[in-house]
């Protein structure tokens, strides 16, 4: 009788971590790699299914993630898909995190693998980078399925950003002018052993429900790490270190030196001005005895980086697509239906009745001066009390009024008196310079007054 693998499906399966994580992982595993656009060669591997999906779509994810028995998540939101993105990244990373918990749920995943970021000791004002790879963590807890997050600091690779960052200064410069945060503590890891941990945590009880910190061999500062690496490529580096360097200056300083996309430097930044140790490693240590050593380490990411001369992206914007999110207060004991319910009322009173909503059975229409601006229709069957979904059909404003995947949406956190906000893949008609200038403006100050409004009702049942 032959025996059938377990799928596991990779989401973020095109990034870095993804890639090494297919080869190694498709000898135990049937793949589904998960990513927006599908690769232009198909895999010569037949356990290995590459698949398309945007998780910012529920629907496509709980699609995405049939018949699959695990998931290992490796999604951060540090780049921006649509041509217009109006939201932090955090708030991205909440939506995804939500929609994977909604999609596993109703597919009985067993158990969810989560890779995120060590947390630093004294974790009082730390990043938002870092804050929102915690809040993903409690996110994917809320499912109760087994979760087990991975945290690392440093991963040494070709083609990680931390790796590529460092490596392109050395590379470049012959004195570096470095800011405070480069005296920082951190253990960088190989990616092959991050993989291998990967590996042997899938479907194993043992590290269920479990947070683990993995780490390489050396605890090291990014200027040791600096002159190491220099060490290592045969060239002469000296570095000089300003206290005045603020992480504003290091992240446009080092956007205009290695070429990564700005909003992948920005949040990394961010996080390196703490010291990012190891302390619950012990599964870790048991599982890998023997780490890379750190030298070992980066003389393959040195040799693989010059071997396929890895140029910085270029920027790439999607066609005129808007995703706009907001994160808003919730009052208490209200759900989505209520919280909907608020919205459309609400629109006309601040405005005077000079925008007016009128709802005929699930088709909701905002008008100005009789003029239809848009028009949503409400989806019964895709919405929840936690959940309410609005398709954007038509209206002076949409450019694309049969464009299935365009939406609004109110959700609940499951996670805290909050909700969100959100418009997916709205086309918008108006020339993109007067759509940026005063259509979006006009919807981010709309958020805003609508979240004051929300306060004001908390704070009078308080």
């Amino acid at each position: 009788m032959i025996m059938t693998k377990p799928r596991i499906a990779i989401a973020g399966a095109s990034g870095f971590i993804g890639i090494y994580a297919i080869e190694e992982l498709s000898k135990n595993f049937r793949i589904r790699a998960l990513c927006r656009n599908l690769p232009t060669t198909n895999s010569l591997n037949s356990d290995v299914q590459w698949f398309s999906c945007d998780l910012f779509n529920l629907k496509e994810a709980e699609i995405a993630f049939q018949d699959c028995d695990y998931i290992l998540y490796l999604i951060h939101s540090m780049t921006k898909g649509s041509r217009l993105t109006q939201s932090t990244f955090d708030d991205l990373d909440l939506i995804i995190a939500d929609n994977v918990r909604r999609s596993a749920l109703k597919n009985n995943i067993k158990h969810i693998i989560y890779l995120g970021g060590i947390i630093p000791e004294i974790n009082y004002g730390i990043s938002r980078h870092l804050k929102s790879r915690n809040e993903v963590e409690i996110v994917l807890t809320c499912s109760g399925i087994p979760l087990t997050c991975i945290r690392a600091g440093i991963i040494i690779g070709s083609g990680g950003s931390s790796f590529q960052i460092v490596y392109r200064l050395v590379k470049t410069l012959k004195i570096m002018t470095t800011p405070k945060w480069t005296k920082s503590l951190s253990q960088p890891v190989d990616v092959n052993d991050v993989i291998q941990f990967i590996k042997l945590c899938v479907g194993n009880k043992e590290v269920y429900n479990k947070v683990i910190d993995i780490h390489g061999t050396e605890l090291i500062s990014y200027n040791e790490l600096i002159i190491k690496i220099a060490t290592l490529m045969k060239l002469k580096r000296t570095l000089i270190t300003l206290p005045f360097f603020n992480l504003g200056l290091s992240k446009l300083w080092l956007y205009i030196i290695t070429g990564i996309d700005y909003y992948t430097i920005s949040p990394l930044i961010d996080s390196l001005k703490y010291d990012l140790k190891a302390n619950h490693s012990l599964y870790f240590n048991n599982y890998i005895p023997n780490p890379i050593s750190l030298n070992d380490s980066l003389q393959r990411a040195i040799e693989n980086e010059e071997k396929n001369e890895i140029k910085p992206r270029r920027k790439t914007f999607e066609e005129n697509k808007v995703r706009t999110v907001q994160r808003l207060n919730l009052p208490m004991g209200w759900d989505s239906i209520r919280l909907g319910k608020e919205y459309i009322n609400w629109l006309p009173k601040v405005f005077f009745t000079i925008i007016r909503s009128k709802v005929n059975n699930n088709i909701v229409r905002f008008t100005f001066l009789k003029i239809n601006l848009l028009t949503f229709e409400f989806s019964d069957d895709r919405s929840s009390t936690d959940r309410q979904l609005f398709y954007i059909k038509g209206g002076l404003l949409v450019i694309k009024k049969d464009y299935p995947p365009a939406r609004f949406e109110f959700r609940i956190s499951p996670h805290e008196q909050s909700a969100i906000a959100a418009i997916h893949d709205y086309y918008p008609s108006l020339p993109w310079p007067i759509y940026r200038i005063f259509q979006a403006s006009f919807h981010k100050m709309v958020m805003y007054l609508f979240n004051k409004h929300l306060i004001k009702i908390q704070n009078k049942k308080v």
